[in-house]
């Protein structure tokens, strides 16, 4: 199934789950492990930050506020993934509010620790490069989408993506096992709610999606590919 939907993806779909290829098994042995709550606030922004961490479970989200009050989501970081490295090395201030999506399990790493594995493991300097890399990369992926494509688009990539992470193949259809609002849908995508809801409820309407105990079902991931290159009338 997971082959089945990549291949649907667009090759520019925006990677809102930030992970490490590398993985993280080099950086996790150089902090401590602790857990935290649900919406428990790493960092506010404009602070500086103790710690960079690292995400064994649980999910964490970079964020801030419109002056509507809007909450707008830049990024996602779930199992093996850092957050906070850049900061902690080169003393930036935050830019955005970081906290706790889930209730999460993090790994914390100080400074003088990550300087020290840094000038002395090369592997390690390459994880953080790659972390860096693969930010940068979602920004300007972020940054395209929201240029470049319509909301449709927007809406149906999404779905496509979370399908690709959390879908699990039930009588041909297709159920994200998350909880999606159209609330958050509209604060990762930085879309009005009342766009999504109409997006959302065409998507019913053509038969594409529907809705079952809170969860998502796609019904037609051929027919959301045309959504998201827009080929519908």
């Amino acid at each position: 199934m997971r082959k089945q939907i990549q291949s649907i993806i667009d090759t520019e779909y925006v990677s809102w789950f930030l992970s490490l290829p590398r993985g993280t098994k080099r950086l996790e042995v150089l902090g401590k492990r602790k857990k935290y709550p649900k919406n428990f606030l790493l960092a506010e922004a404009g602070s500086k930050t103790a710690f960079c961490y690292i995400v064994t479970s649980g999910r964490v989200v970079s964020y801030e506020y419109s002056t509507e009050g809007e909450e707008r989501i830049y990024s996602v970081n779930e199992a093996e993934s850092v957050l906070l490295e850049e900061n902690l090395l080169f003393g930036y201030d935050v830019p955005v509010n970081i906290r706790t999506a889930v209730e999460s399990e993090l790994i914390c790493i100080d400074q003088p620790t990550l300087y020290k594995a840094v000038y002395e493991n090369s592997e390690i300097a390459m994880d953080l490069m790659q972390s860096l890399s693969m930010k940068t990369l979602s920004s300007q992926e972020q940054m395209k989408c929201m240029n470049d494509h319509s909301a449709i688009q927007k809406v149906c990539n999404l779905l496509l993506i979370f399908a690709d992470r959390y879908g699990v193949m039930e009588s041909g259809e297709i159920i994200i096992r998350e909880k999606l609002s159209q609330e958050y849908i509209s604060n990762l995508l930085g879309i009005n709610r009342i766009t999504v809801v109409r997006v959302i409820k065409e998507l019913k309407e053509r038969g594409l999606v529907k809705r079952n105990d809170g969860y998502y079902c796609l019904c037609d991931i051929e027919q959301l590919k045309e959504g998201q290159i827009e080929k519908w009338a």
